[in-house]
C-alpha cells in the first residue's frame, strides 16, 4: 500500500508523525490547515498521531541496532590501527560508552522483571 492510497486523515496522521506543520500536512492530504487543526482536537486523532510517531521511532531504534553492531566492529577493528594515537582514541570511545550501555541493558532488564511480576496472568495465580 502506498500513502496515496491511505485515507486523508491516516495521511495527515503520517505527515504530522513525520515533523510536519498542520498546513503543511494538510497540503499533502489535500485537506485545509483548519481541517488538520480540527481534526488534532480528537483524542483518537490523536492517539493516530503518536502511535505513528512511535512506529517511526521504533523503525529508527532498530536501524541504528544494525549501525551500532558495525560501529562496534569499526572501533574493535581500530585497536589494532598502526597508529597509537587512532588505537587509543578507539579504546577511548568504547571503555567511556560501556558504562552507559551496561546501565541501559540493567534497567531494561529490571523494568522487564517488574513488568512480569505485577503481570494479570501473575497477580491471578
Amino acid at each position: 500500500m502506498t500513502v496515496s492510497d491511505l485515507d486523508a486523515k491516516t495521511r495527515v496522521a503520517l505527515a504530522l508523525a513525520q515533523g510536519a506543520t498542520s498546513d503543511k500536512a494538510g497540503e499533502a492530504a489535500g485537506v485545509s490547515g483548519r481541517t488538520v487543526r480540527r481534526w488534532r482536537e480528537d483524542p483518537a486523532f490523536e492517539a493516530q498521531v503518536q502511535e505513528a510517531r512511535r512506529a517511526i521511532l521504533a523503525e529508527a531504534v532498530a536501524a541504528l541496532g544494525v549501525a551500532a553492531k558495525d560501529a562496534v566492529a569499526t572501533l574493535h577493528a581500530a585497536l589494532a590501527d598502526d597508529s597509537a594515537n587512532v588505537r587509543v582514541r578507539a579504546a577511548s570511545v568504547l571503555l567511556s560508552s560501556l558504562p552507559s550501555l551496561t546501565e541501559h541493558l540493567e534497567l531494561s532488564e529490571r523494568i522487564a522483571a517488574l513488568e512480569a511480576a505485577l503481570s494479570p496472568e501473575r497477580t491471578a495465580a
